[in-house]
């Protein structure tokens, strides 16, 4: 029974040892413990982030107007006069109203990196938003419902000419009327709709570079190669109906103008990151990016018309270069629940300068096929990232 008593307290003195004396004895390091840890952390080693995008921009379109309530008269026989005008001629389709307010967009960044022994980082990255569509229709009855006396603002019309026999549309739009007089699938239409759809991707190799680093504050310098390619599509539809209101593939059109401005060029910048410090769900951090871009903008542009069936077109491509400036702020607040994850709240404004747009991408002459192509000032691109980082 004594013996059995020692035994315990022996056990007992041995746990209650400070932790100081049992350091003598040599322990080896344990050097990987599950996916996220290694040791240190403030080492090399590999990592990735993952960041949702909201993101919002503007859309290069004047305000072209594309169709109006009405016909033209081609033969005369309606209105005495050949080409003459019958109904309000009121607007019913313009470049305007896919612009309004706009959508937010989302998207993602991802990012690949490794961290060196020496502190530099060097990652690729992927930013993407999901293709954004604006539409707009017009149809048989006015926002005034003034249909006309004889219903003649029911039907849709463009002064679209040099077309051939090709593009005829039906025989006959409306009862007791000359065929001649709505002949063309864009005259006396009566379904006609217009959409914008944008998108955007940027593909780039950063480095990041210490500059200064203290306890609670550190500078870089970030450098690298980034393609941004930014493309647009304003495209319009026609739909030609008979008297009986049926209508085929023979008797619909569509235009289309698109351009890709596809930027290749260098972003250079700087950042800083200030700890605020610790708390006991974490230690939380402020971060300021601030960098600045030149691009070679090679831009490819293309206006199509194409009936219904595919069975007949006239395009033209065109392409352009020119040298764009960019520049992108990011602002945010990290927060680091555990030394291998941190995550990110930030707003960032990307902007770029001489993009090439469309302000009136309709070329209403079908036999040249020539839109207007232009230098947009000011593209922009802002909204929210929310993100979470991992060190493996």
């Amino acid at each position: 029974m004594r013996m059995r008593i020692r035994w315990i307290l022996l056990f007992l003195g041995l746990m209650l040892i400070p932790g100081g004396a049992s350091a003598q004895t040599d322990v080896a390091p344990v050097i990987f413990t599950g996916p996220l840890s290694h040791i240190p952390y403030d080492g090399p080693g590999v990592y990735v982030a993952f960041q949702m995008l909201y993101m919002k921009t503007n859309r290069p379109l004047g305000a072209q107007q594309i169709a109006t309530r009405g016909w033209y008269d081609l033969d005369g026989s309606v209105t005495g006069t050949v080409g003459g005008y019958v109904g309000s001629k009121e607007e019913a389709l313009t470049t305007n109203m896919v612009r309004g307010p706009g959508n937010y967009q989302p998207g993602w960044d991802f990012r690949l990196g490794y961290k060196f022994q020496n502190n530099i980082t060097v990652e690729i990255g992927w930013r993407h938003l999901v293709q954004a569509e604006y539409s707009a229709v017009a149809s048989l009855i006015p926002p005034t419902f003034n249909s006309g006396i004889q219903f003649e603002n029911t039907f849709l019309s463009a002064p679209v000419s040099n077309f051939t026999n090709d593009w005829a549309g039906a025989p006959q739009n409306i009862p007791g009327i000359s065929g001649a007089s709505t002949y063309g699938i864009f005259n006396a239409a009566s379904i006609m709709k217009i959409d914008f759809t944008q998108r955007y991707d940027i593909y780039e190799i950063n480095a990041r570079l210490p500059i200064w680093q203290t306890a609670n504050h550190r500078s870089y310098g970030l450098l690298g190669p980034r393609i941004t390619w930014i493309w647009d599509r304003f495209r319009w539809k026609s739909v030609d109906t008979d008297a009986a209101g049926d209508s085929g593939p023979f008797n619909q059109a569509t235009y289309s103008n698109t351009i890709s401005n596809r930027m290749y060029g260098i972003h250079a910048g700087f950042g800083n990151d200030w700890f605020l410090g610790s708390t006991p769900i974490g230690g939380f951090a402020f971060n300021l990016d601030v960098e600045g871009g030149l691009y070679l903008n090679l831009v490819k542009a293309r206006a199509a018309w194409e009936r219904g069936d595919r069975g007949v077109g006239a395009s033209r491509g065109r392409r352009f270069s020119s040298l764009v400036p960019g520049a992108e702020l990011r602002a945010g607040f990290k927060w680091y629940p555990w030394e291998a994850i941190s995550i990110e709240v930030a707003y960032d404004i990307q902007t770029y300068f001489n993009t090439i747009a469309s302000h009136e991408p309709v070329d209403f002459n079908m036999g040249s096929v020539d839109p207007q192509y232009d230098a947009q000032f000011f593209r922009w691109f802002y909204g929210l990232r929310i993100g979470i980082g991992f060190v493996f």
